[in-house]
């Protein structure tokens, strides 16, 4: 039985097979402290890095960062914008701590609209500007969550050139289904004339103007996954029960599944397009 915080980051720090259930509860339901804080921060910042959570005696490199990105679920706070944020600018994709931090987004969106989504803002801006392909797509849940007075900004990312992941930011826009969203659309629509992306935007201007009616619009991932994590969890334990690496495995998605970027359309129809 977990008696302290100290045994509970111990177990989540050592655990190579199953999952964590009893520790990670108990820290869910502590309160907030400088001590989770900081654990959770150094978990989100060395998701990706061996060296952090690598295990000699297994040979992997452990499910750790997956557990703290659970625990911060119940320990929302400004310290984990830029941690959060910075796990989509690594190679690794498609994968279980991603799908966790996507969730982790929403969350954090939703508790704090202006503060982070004008971090979000400013995290897109700097990696178009570098042309980065690196998956900060997955930034794009907090938009679901954006202020009336943040829509200009916004909208002005689309005027941006190099923009790699420009086909899904239009969708999420799409979805939020806003008078000044169409009209954006519709001035930038020629820029693309002859490329993928003025396809999905002559699609969104035809659902807004109320051409398309078996249109069904997404969702923020945090809305549509079960709120108890033990529920979503559960579904996955065969993945940790032996010692491997599955916060390294590629999550495998049926391509008529909903897609794990939160977009609520089929994989098919959504970043399983954008890959080919």
């Amino acid at each position: 039985m977990i008696q302290s915080v100290k045994q509970a980051f111990a177990t989540l720090d050592t655990k190579a097979t199953g999952i964590p259930y009893e520790a990670i509860d108990y820290l869910r339901n502590q309160e907030h402290s400088e001590e989770i804080s900081k654990k959770l921060v150094y978990a989100f910042k060395n998701a990706y890095k061996g060296e952090a959570y690598y295990s000699e005696k297994y040979r992997i490199m452990l499910p750790t960062p997956l557990w703290y990105a659970i625990v911060a679920e119940k320990h929302l706070s400004e310290e984990l914008f830029e941690p959060l944020l910075e796990m989509f600018t690594n190679e690794e994709d498609w994968d279980l701590m991603n799908e966790q931090a996507v969730y982790l987004v929403g969350l954090l969106a939703k508790k704090y609209p202006t503060a982070f989504l004008d971090k979000v803002l400013f995290f897109i801006e700097e990696n178009i500007k570098k042309e980065n392909k690196t998956p900060y797509i997955y930034c794009f849940e907090a938009l679901y969550y954006a202020q009336d007075s943040q829509f200009g900004r916004i909208h002005s990312i689309l005027d941006k050139n190099n923009f790699h992941w420009v086909d899904h930011y239009v969708r999420v826009l799409g979805d939020l289904m806003r008078n000044d969203t169409l009209a954006k659309f519709k001035e930038i629509l020629p820029k693309y004339a002859g490329k993928h992306t003025a396809i999905e935007l002559q699609y969104y201007i035809d659902v807004m103007e109320g051409k398309i009616t078996d249109f069904q619009k997404g969702i923020a991932f945090c809305e549509m996954r079960d709120a108890e994590w033990k529920n979503h969890y559960q579904q996955m334990e065969h993945m940790f029960a032996s010692a491997q690496s599955p916060i390294e495995q590629d999550v495998k998605v049926n391509r008529n599944d909903a897609c794990l970027c939160g977009s609520g359309k089929k994989y098919k129809n959504c970043c399983l397009r954008n890959m080919n």
